[in-house]
């Protein structure tokens, strides 16, 4: 569809990833900025239908977008769909010509009504761009409690191997029991983070049939997301997979027994959380974090 911007005529697409004759640039505009290898995510399957990406071609070259990724969660039992936006980028040649402003429009346009919030993340450059839509700033919190080394048998996942691969996204579907704001099925984001980044830290628990993912680095360990359907205690599940090192763990998501926890303020550096004003804020009321894996 051609639209004009500021006199200029522009081709947009609601979904490049999907076509074949527009993929190629729309990943290349990405790792241009975030210098990640999409393909890897898309030749897997799992690239799935909750993340999409509305972009502006000139010609056949992506020179801007804006993602949208449509999640369902349950909040304290409660199903809620929230829209993450995510990916917003502008070719260096193209920058303050309004094409963001545009998709940014168009994006809330669609989406304002239609679920029960909207969020993002931002980094420090890009704070004074968001306010302009109706976003405010907000905060997170992380919880982390002590932990030591218990005994039990796990393994990692290979997801090279296709079992494997099928178990993690069975376990994902069951959710997370010890989240308080879980994700309710789709996997797609999930795959992404364990695709890219995480392929090695994931691990499962027979004795619990348990899927824990997280990372450690001396004494300490993020345990980003748990899926399993069993009863157990958390600290028995995480010790299994801790090192002797590890003393603390911090949870990359909202326990719903905060009990034996320190609550802080998220702060990562750089990043700044911003929530659409009008719709839903649950991190009003509540010392929350969004899944870490939920992230675009």
């Amino acid at each position: 569809m051609e639209v004009i911007i500021n006199k200029k005529t522009y081709n947009f697409t609601k979904d490049a990833i999907k076509k074949e004759e527009t993929r190629e640039s729309y990943f290349s505009l990405l790792n241009s900025v975030f210098r990640i290898n999409f393909n890897a995510w898309y030749e897997s399957g799992f690239c799935g239908n909750s993340f999409t990406p509305y972009t502006l071609f000139d010609d056949d070259i992506a020179v801007a977008a804006v993602g949208a990724v449509v999640s369902d969660f349950k909040w304290n039992g409660v199903l809620k769909r929230y829209v993450q936006i995510t990916s917003v980028l502008t070719h260096l040649a193209y920058r303050e010509q309004g094409l963001s402003k545009w998709l940014m429009e168009l994006v809330l346009k669609e989406w304002k009504d239609n679920c029960d919030a909207i969020y993002l993340y931002a980094n420090d450059k890009v704070t004074s761009f968001y306010p302009k839509f109706g976003f405010v700033l907000a905060d997170e919190y992380t919880y982390s409690m002590p932990l030591l080394k218990t005994d039990g048998l796990f393994r990692k996942l290979d997801l090279n191997v296709k079992d494997d691969v099928d178990l993690l996204v069975k376990k994902h579907n069951e959710s997370n029991p010890f989240s308080s704001l879980a994700m309710n099925k789709g996997s797609e984001v999930m795959m992404f983070h364990c695709i890219t980044f995480l392929y090695n830290d994931i691990y499962y628990i027979e004795k619990y049939d348990a899927v824990v993912i997280a990372t450690q680095y001396e004494h300490k360990m993020f345990c980003y997301d748990i899926y399993t359907n069993k009863h157990c205690d958390i600290k028995d599940l995480l010790g299994i997979i801790s090192s002797d090192a590890i003393r603390i763990v911090t949870l990359g998501f909202t326990p719903s027994d905060a009990t034996g926890y320190t609550a802080k303020k998220a702060n990562e550096k750089g990043t700044n959380f911003f929530v659409l004003s009008g719709k839903e804020n649950i991190l009003v009321d509540n010392k929350v974090t969004f899944p870490f894996l939920s992230r675009a």
